[in-house]
């Protein structure tokens, strides 16, 4: 038998003591600071400088904060990607092809690492690109100010595990960057642990905000259940995991629920890691957008890995818009999102 239902530990005391801390750590006016200061729209094919200078900025501050900082270099001769804009040729109004065969694709990933007393790694991702045209405070800029802070307040703490920040390029046009990086990642390290944030900036807790899949309530009732019991307000924050990341999930939503609450934390087990159900289930669209960011390339490396998102599209209207601007974001959300990422890399990275 089949289950989609929430792996939930309650917060203990001694979280909930941990919690003022970090939040003190993470004003929400210094988040609406970060996110303000990174360029936008930033995209090696749409706007090249200004990704040049969002390299800069995230490499300089997380080598301000005391971590080690890498680049990896990527590079395709010819590979297929998705199009995130209409190409030449295509008629007004006509419907744009989905895929693309992209020729001499340079980009690069970004890593910060604080390096533990063994190989056994934690790593929290945010893509750094946008797409044509979007200035991306929401997708991705959110978690991207998140990764800078995090390396900030962190700067003086010590693990037994190392604990890696990573930027990945080209995610929005078919998740291309995470590939290289995955890979390196396996070479390198033992991951026990991976959290792609994306996006995570947007909220909106007035009735009736937050959409959802068609079909999806058949596959999580409980879930769909507790939105509409809230009114369907679209101030959740979602967790997608796989079976493999089921402890994983677990702790964050611990984390979690220490700072926001527990009517606002969903997690949502992908359709397809689903036992008897998942092979049929990936002919049905809404399957489709439990695969839209990069822990799927995690996944498919057979790495623990979860997914932390607001749903993008099923809530925010200015997803993927040129209206896509600080000014629309939640910053107390987000600074509490950061505490709670805090808290579970204390959790999995073990302090010394």
């Amino acid at each position: 038998m089949w289950t989609a239902e929430e792996p939930y530990s309650p917060p203990d005391d001694a979280l909930l003591r941990a919690v003022e801390g970090w939040l003190e750590r993470f004003p929400p006016d210094r988040l609406r600071e970060l996110v303000t200061s990174l360029p936008g729209p930033r995209s090696r094919l749409h706007a090249p400088e200004a990704m040049a200078a969002t390299d800069e900025l995230v490499s300089d501050a997380w080598r301000a904060a005391g971590w080690r900082v890498g680049r990896q270099r990527i590079r395709w001769r010819r590979v297929k990607g998705s199009l995130d804009h209409v190409p030449p040729g295509v008629l007004p109004g006509a419907r744009r092809p989905r895929w693309h065969t992209y020729e001499n694709l340079a980009g690069t990933n970004l890593v910060a690492i604080a390096e533990g007393e063994t190989d056994e790694a934690v790593v929290l991702v945010a893509h750094h690109d946008t797409v044509l045209g979007s200035p991306g405070a929401d997708d991705n800029g959110a978690a991207l100010a998140m990764l800078l802070e995090l390396a900030a307040q962190l700067r003086d703490r010590r693990f037994r595990r190392t604990v890696i920040l990573a930027a990945p390029d080209f995610e929005e046009i078919g998740l291309l960057g995470s590939r290289p990086l995955v890979r390196w990642l396996r070479a390198a390290y033992d991951v026990r642990a991976a959290v792609v944030f994306d996006p995570i900036g947007f909220m909106d807790a007035r009735p009736g905000t937050q959409t959802v899949p068609a079909g999806i309530d058949r596959l999580y009732p409980a879930q769909v259940r507790r939105l509409r019991e809230r009114k369907r307000r679209g101030d959740t924050v979602v967790a997608i995991y796989r079976r493999r990341s089921t402890e994983l999930v677990r702790r964050w939503s611990r984390c979690l629920v220490a700072t926001i609450g527990p009517d606002r934390v969903l997690q949502l087990r992908d359709p397809l890691d689903l036992p008897l159900a998942g092979p049929p289930l990936a002919l049905h669209p809404a399957a489709r957008n439990f695969s839209r960011s990069d822990h799927v390339n995690f996944w498919r490396a057979g790495l623990p890995a979860i997914h932390v998102t607001n749903t993008g599209n099923f809530r925010n209207p200015h997803y993927h818009q040129p209206s896509d601007t600080p000014g629309t974001l939640d910053y107390d959300t987000l600074a509490r999102i950061a505490a709670a990422t805090a808290l579970l890399i204390e959790d999995l990275a073990e302090p010394r």
